[in-house]
């Protein structure tokens, strides 16, 4: 009776280890974190919105599931991570075109300038009289 109870504990043990869902993807959960955190300081609220509401969505499931299902965290950690690099490259490409418009605008601006400034100059300069011919 004794060697089955300890057969049936060894089972049960090796039985749980197999089951047991190793360590949380912690070093993943940070980066996810950092990446949302980085996102949202960024101005992705305003610019990319959707794309960082799927990141937190998803850090948030990760969360949850980190200590029950790491693997399942550790894919949900890089699936917001990836959302959240969306969400930054979004907000840099719309704050990137903005500034371009204001360089154009800029530009055409001084261009203007240029061209009243040289009519200026043209209309305050005499007009010169070609010698006549005899």
């Amino acid at each position: 009776m004794t060697r089955s109870i300890c057969a049936m504990a060894v089972l049960c043990t090796a039985l749980a280890a197999g089951c047991s869902s190793g360590p949380a993807p912690t070093a993943e959960l940070s980066q996810a974190h950092s990446l949302v955190d980085q996102a949202e300081q960024s101005g992705a609220p305003q610019y990319a919105s959707a794309d960082l509401a799927s990141a937190r969505s998803k850090l948030q499931q990760a969360d949850l599931d980190a200590r029950k299902q790491p693997e399942r965290s550790l894919d949900e950690a890089q699936e917001a991570s990836a959302d959240a690099r969306v969400a930054l490259a979004r907000t840099n490409a719309v704050k990137a075109q903005a500034a371009l418009r204001d360089v154009n605008a800029g530009t055409r601006s001084l261009q203007n300038e240029t061209e009243r400034t040289q009519m200026q100059n043209d209309a305050q300069m005499p007009a010169t009289t070609a010698p006549m011919p005899q």
